[in-house]
């Protein structure tokens, strides 16, 4: 979690789900709208990286939704990140 004058504006979340690849995993980034465009995300991504480096991990794995109204695609392109595959998912919501 990154703060901003006492007040919390950015979060990672990252745990193993790709341990059995030796890869970091992000679950969920964020950056409040009002505090985006100051590198928050970037940084939260690079230190990510650091500490797979770090792990002797061989990368660093998210799952991004492009479909999402922020900015988030390009932040993922900028720090070098590159997509490899893309999923569609289903829903059926069913009346009770």
């Amino acid at each position: 979690m990154l703060e901003l004058d006492g007040r919390a504006v950015a979060v990672r979340e990252c745990d193993d789900n790709f341990r059995d690849d030796n890869r970091g995993y992000i679950g969920r980034l964020g950056v409040l709208p009002e505090t985006r465009g100051r590198g928050l995300a970037k940084f939260l991504l690079r230190d990510a990286f650091a500490l797979d480096a770090a792990a002797g991990r061989s990368g660093t794995i998210p799952h991004v939704d492009t479909s999402n109204p922020t900015p988030a695609v390009g932040v993922y392109l900028a720090v070098g990140m590159r997509p490899v595959a893309v999923s569609d998912i289903w829903r059926l919501v069913v009346p009770v």
